[in-house]
């Protein structure tokens, strides 16, 4: 399933992820509002959700500063040593 697939229209991997937390964060408020019972692994995943977003924000800042872009990842070829490479 695709980010289009669920109607989201996201720039970034980690603005579809904020956008999925925001959305169990509001699933959770409405259920217990309502008085529901949520089962022990939703409120995990929203606390694991927000810990992994956490991560990512101190990552991306670590890098450039708050709103860095992380570099292309390289080609295999980028990566490999020059005297492992194959020569023409």
């Amino acid at each position: 399933m695709s980010a289009e697939d669920i109607g989201m229209d996201t720039a970034t991997p980690r603005e579809g992820l904020a956008t999925q937390l925001r959305q169990l964060e509001a699933f959770v408020a409405r259920a217990e509002s309502d008085g529901d019972t949520l089962p022990p692994e939703a409120v995990e995943m929203v606390v694991r959700l927000r810990e992994i977003m956490q991560a990512l924000e101190g990552l991306n800042s670590s890098f450039e500063g708050p709103g860095a872009v992380l570099p292309p990842h390289p080609t295999a070829a980028e990566q490999d040593p020059p005297e492992t490479q194959e020569k023409s």
